[in-house]
C-alpha cells in the first residue's frame, strides 16, 4: 500500500461515515483530485466500506477526471489573456497546484462537502445485558460501573471535539481525561459535562430528582428546558452533591448528605474518607464541637455508624482507632488529643 494513501486512512474512514468536519473534507477531496492513483484508491476503499456491516446510502462518485478537465480549459482562457496572466506571476508557477485544488473545490460544491447523512452507528445498552461487575468500557476508555437497572446509548465513534452519549439510571463513571473533547452525558433534563473526573451519576427518570456525587475533578451540570436550550448551570466539587429536581440546581456539602442519608437510610456510611471531612460531617448531623489534632486531618477511615449510636459511643470510636484520647468541655463538645 502507498504509505502516502495511508495516512488518508482516517480521514477517509471520517468522510464515509459522515462525520468529516468541513475543513477534513476540503483537504480529502484536495488530496483525492490531485491524481488518479487518488481518486482510485478512495473509489477502492469506499468500495470495501459498502461491503461492511457499516453500509450507508450510497455515496455518488466523483468524477475528478471531468472536473479537472472544466478547470484546465478555465486556466487556458486566463492564459491566453496576457495583461491578466501578467499581472499574475504566481498563477504561472503555480499552475497545477491551483488546477487540482480548483478542481477538489468543484467537486465539493458538486457532492455539498457531505452529501452522505451521518452514520447511525449508536451502541445501546442496558446495565442487564452487561452480566458482570467489571465496568464496561466506552471507546474513550471511560469505565462505567452499572448500579441499579440503567441504560446507555454512545456512537462507536466519537466526535473529534466532544464525547457525548445519553443515560439513564445509576452508575459510577470514571471519564478519561481529554482536555480537547469534553465528555457530555445526556440525561431527562439534565446534561453533565466533565473533563476527566469520577462520579456517581444517578439519573432514573423514575425518579424527580437526579444526583451526581464527585470523588475527584470538577464537573458541571446544566438544566435543560423541553426543546433542550440551556436554562442554567452549576459546578460541583469533590465531596459535594449536585441535585437537579423541580426546585432547579442546588449543591449539597457532604455534611448536607450525610445527614440526608441518615434521615433516610438511618446509616452515616463513611469510605475511605479523611478525618477532617468525618469530623466535619458529626459536627454537623449531631450538632457537635471535635477538636482534632491538625496532624490527623489527612489520616483516612472507613467506619459505619447508625442513628442508633450514641453520640459518646461514635467519637470514642474513632479515638481507639486512631489511638487518641476523648475528653469533654461541656455536654456537647469533644476533644481527642
Amino acid at each position: 500500500m502507498n504509505p502516502i494513501n495511508r495516512t488518508y486512512d482516517e480521514l477517509i474512514m471520517s468522510y464515509l461515515e459522515g462525520q468529516c468536519r468541513s475543513e477534513e473534507a476540503f483537504v480529502l477531496l484536495s488530496w483525492i483530485g490531485e491524481s488518479k492513483d487518488n481518486q482510485a484508491y478512495f473509489e477502492s476503499f469506499k468500495s470495501v466500506w459498502d461491503l461492511t456491516s457499516f453500509h450507508m446510502p450510497e455515496v455518488e462518485s466523483i468524477d475528478v477526471e471531468s472536473a479537472l478537465d472544466a478547470v484546465n480549459e478555465r486556466i487556458d482562457e486566463q492564459e491566453n489573456q496576457e495583461s491578466l496572466v501578467a499581472e499574475m506571476p504566481w498563477l504561472r508557477r503555480n499552475i497545477k497546484y491551483v488546477s487540482s485544488v480548483a478542481a477538489a473545490v468543484i467537486v465539493a460544491l458538486f457532492l455539498g462537502f457531505l452529501v452522505v447523512r451521518p452514520l447511525t452507528s449508536t451502541v445501546t445498552l442496558a446495565s442487564a445485558d452487561w452480566n458482570t461487575e467489571q465496568p464496561y468500557m466506552l471507546p474513550d476508555a471511560t469505565s462505567v460501573t452499572f448500579a441499579d437497572d440503567s441504560k446507555i446509548s454512545y456512537p462507536k465513534h466519537f466526535r473529534t471535539n466532544v464525547r457525548s452519549i445519553d443515560f439513564e439510571g445509576k452508575a459510577r463513571f470514571d471519564v478519561a481525561k481529554d482536555e480537547a473533547r469534553p465528555f457530555v452525558i445526556h440525561c431527562d433534563g439534565m446534561d453533565v459535562e466533565v473533563l476527566g473526573t469520577s462520579f456517581l451519576l444517578n439519573a432514573d427518570k423514575e425518579n424527580s430528582r437526579y444526583t451526581v456525587d464527585l470523588y475527584s475533578g470538577k464537573v458541571r451540570m446544566t438544566m435543560l428546558d423541553k426543546k433542550g436550550h440551556k436554562l442554567s448551570s452549576m459546578e460541583i466539587e469533590p465531596t459535594q452533591r449536585g441535585v437537579y429536581d423541580a426546585q432547579g440546581l442546588t449543591v449539597m456539602t457532604y455534611a448536607e448528605v450525610k445527614s440526608e442519608e441518615l434521615k433516610n437510610d438511618h446509616v452515616l456510611d463513611f469510605n475511605d474518607v479523611s478525618l477532617a471531612v468525618i469530623v466535619e460531617t458529626l459536627e454537623y448531623v449531631f450538632d457537635i464541637k471535635i477538636d482534632l489534632p491538625q496532624s490527623y486531618a489527612d489520616d483516612k477511615l472507613t467506619a459505619r455508624f447508625t442513628d442508633e449510636d450514641a453520640v459518646d459511643e461514635v467519637v470514642e470510636t474513632i479515638a481507639t482507632v486512631f489511638d487518641l484520647k476523648v475528653s469533654k468541655s461541656g455536654k456537647r463538645s469533644y476533644i481527642l488529643r
